[in-house]
């Protein structure tokens, strides 16, 4: 890029609108409480990373929970570290990584076509309800869109330069780069997806043997010692690691019917054209004969678009499950084949430059509309509330017990340190058929340290014998409902420090520990 062009594209008016977007896309993550199941349990995670000073395995509830890579649990973690156990703190890695994939969308478009794309493809990308909501939902997928994303890009810039006889190398390691963050966000996806879809694009442009100069030795060698050195630890320190993380949790559940969010074949692509409302709807003018009319390049990245958009949602559709965020790498291009419908309509009438402020003002209605039910109703999450009436009572030190049911906000909420104590039916729990439960997901971790399990996967007479085991100046905080609780003969005169509906919070004391216990 040269000097000139690079100064055109970062300019004050784009900074000021930068800043626009940060607030536009950020604003709700400070207000909005985390969604359960999801963002309870990736910020628990990051923050159980934080307290417990080991940033090299995730833990859920102090077992080592292989479901997912770090990257998503490093970030976060780094930004409450920074900031501390605030929301917006939490969401730092989905806003970020929504920002800079529209920001890399914007400069492509940019650089390759021109400013009046680039600003509509933006524009779209961010006031997507489906791209907006996900900016501030703290979950991996937009993290790993965003890594997806820009490796595509990069590759696309990798192909280009070699057109153009200028140097390629830069573009490539940039490619592989990315690539290693889309693995260490979500595994094989992060480089199967996008180098597939550069496949079907070199396939479709005949260029298919520019396939051989994305081997240049050096970028591979980069790409291999920055992958490997995480996994490799892993199954050195817990056998069997490498099995359970690329074959169950990858080959089996692509293949496998006993999850959640199970939906028929046809399911994704309605449900991405319902989320990206209103601008979906100019996807209705695109004519074939229309293409002629777009220049070598509209076409070539049209063409790019089309092979990014349509093989992702094929590939995703075909396992049983199917949950939203799966196809959020779509996103950036089905915002660009929108802006490209878009300036080819600027051109016919008034009318229809008038139909793009339109959808603009409704795309925006729907966003703020959406957000505001969201919140209102997260509110209304039990361990929210319960630990908004506690939080200054509790100490970081405290001993966490959850009854039936593991809450996985209220360590975040309550600021505790130490890994719950969890009390169920662990033998019927090993029957369930869903392998998405949180029961399953506990005891799944429990086989890489038994005995962390032994200490914090309780029935109820090992919590009898294991709270006289607490410090002289530690306090008890018990969760559950009043049904879970009635066996307790601790709680039986202890009144709920807090409670919603039929969701309780009860502290006991360290003298009321010792007290029971000097009578067991």
């Amino acid at each position: 890029m040269s000097q000139g062009r690079l100064k055109q594209w970062v300019s004050s008016s784009h900074l000021v609108w930068l800043g626009v977007t940060i607030l536009w896309l950020g604003v709700a993550a400070v207000f909005r409480p985390l969604a359960l199941p999801d963002e309870g349990r990736y910020v628990g995670i990051a923050w159980e990373m934080l307290t417990s000073g080991d940033w090299l395995v995730p833990h859920l509830d102090g077992l080592p929970y292989f479901h997912k890579p770090p990257l998503f649990y490093w970030l976060t973690a780094a930004s409450l570290n920074i900031c501390g156990p605030h929301l917006l703190c939490s969401r730092v890695a989905p806003l970020l990584s929504s920002i800079v994939m529209a920001i890399a969308l914007f400069r492509f478009l940019f650089l390759y076509l021109n400013k009046r794309t680039a600003v509509m493809a933006f524009v779209v990308l961010v006031t997507q309800p489906f791209f907006f909501a996900s900016a501030q939902f703290a979950n991996l997928d937009m993290l790993v869109a965003c890594m997806i994303s820009l490796t595509i890009l990069s590759a696309a810039e990798f192909v280009w330069s070699i057109d153009r006889e200028r140097p390629a190398e830069h573009h490539l390691m940039l490619t592989m780069f990315f690539a290693v963050g889309g693995i260490l966000a979500k595994g094989l996806i992060g480089v199967v997806l996008p180098a597939a879809v550069v496949f079907c694009w070199l396939l479709a442009s005949r260029r298919l043997a520019y396939i051989k100069h994305f081997f240049w030795w050096p970028a591979v060698a980069v790409f291999l010692l920055l992958v490997s050195p995480w996994f490799l630890l892993m199954e050195s320190q817990f056998k069997g690691f490498l099995d359970y993380f690329f074959i169950h949790h990858h080959f089996q559940r692509f293949a496998g019917s006993n999850f959640n969010n199970q939906e028929p074949f046809w399911f994704y692509l309605p449900a991405l054209l319902l989320l990206t409302l209103p601008s979906s709807l100019w996807l209705l003018r695109f004519r074939r004969h229309a293409l002629r009319m777009w220049t070598p390049v509209q076409r070539d990245v049209g063409l790019l678009m089309l092979c990014w958009l349509g093989f992702i949602l094929l590939f995703f559709s075909i396992p049983v499950s199917k949950p939203l965020g799966y196809i959020m790498p779509v996103l950036p291009a089905l915002a660009t084949l929108t802006a490209l419908l878009m300036v080819q309509a600027c051109q016919d009438s008034v009318f229809k430059r008038r139909s793009l402020w339109l959808t603009l003002a409704v795309a925006i209605v729907a966003c703020v509309i959406a957000i505001m039910t969201v919140i209102q109703h997260a509110k209304k999450v039990a361990s929210y509330q319960l630990a908004m009436q506690v939080q200054s009572l509790a100490h970081a030190g405290d001993q966490l017990v959850m009854l039936g049911k593991y809450q996985f906000d209220l360590p975040f909420y309550l600021h505790l340190s130490k890994s719950a104590w969890v009390v169920t039916n662990w033998q019927a729990a090993a029957q369930e058929v869903l392998d998405d439960s949180w029961e399953k997901e506990l005891l799944e971790a429990k086989r890489f340290n038994p005995q962390v399990a032994a200490e914090n996967l309780l029935n109820e007479q090992q919590l009898a014998q294991q709270i006289c085991r607490l410090q002289a100046n530690q306090s008890l905080w018990v969760a559950g409902d009043p049904g879970s609780a009635a066996h307790l003969a601790l709680l039986a005169k202890v009144a709920p420090q807090a409670k919603v509906r039929d969701h309780y919070l009860w502290r006991i004391s360290p003298a009321q520990i010792a007290s029971a216990c000097a009578k067991m």
